[in-house]
């Protein structure tokens, strides 16, 4: 998550020099599979999930590769559920009225993009697992990032 907000950032930076004819340096790599990752899960999504929930699930699936590959990490399992459940939800935050259908229907395109995520992030961390680590760490413990899952 920290490297899709690095990368908007950027974007908002970039854009005016470009502009300006300023030459400036290409994405990294991390940044164009995170870029790519994100674009793929909204194309299979297909717009079964506002972007609110596709931002809570690559950031579950963040937090599990972070969890997976960096040491001092373990995932929350309430906390995990809680966030996860949210799929479950409108964009007013109120429950969708689904049937069972429609609900595994949910909850397999929301496992898919969880997945498609995590994959995603352990590429990330496999290309500098140590800035990866650190960049957690510091996502950690900034406490400006809301909805962690990982344990206390």
């Amino acid at each position: 998550m920290m490297l899709r907000t690095l990368s908007l950032v950027a974007a908002l930076v970039v854009t005016p020099c470009a502009l300006a004819q300023t030459p400036t340096a290409p994405p990294s790599h991390a940044v164009n599979m995170d870029l790519a990752v994100t674009d793929a899960i909204r194309t299979m999504l297909d717009g079964a999930f506002d972007e609110g929930h596709i931002a809570m699930l690559q950031s579950l699936g963040h937090q599990k590769a972070v969890a997976a590959t960096c040491s001092g990490f373990e995932i929350d399992p309430r906390a995990f559920a809680n966030e996860f459940n949210l799929i479950y939800d409108d964009t007013t935050g109120k429950p969708r009225t689904l049937n069972a259908g429609q609900r595994v229907d949910l909850e397999r395109k929301a496992t898919l993009a969880l997945g498609m995520a995590f994959g995603g992030q352990i590429a990330v961390a496999a290309n500098e697992h140590s800035s990866f680590c650190q960049a957690a760490a510091q996502e950690r413990s900034s406490g400006k990032v809301a909805h962690l899952v990982w344990a206390k």
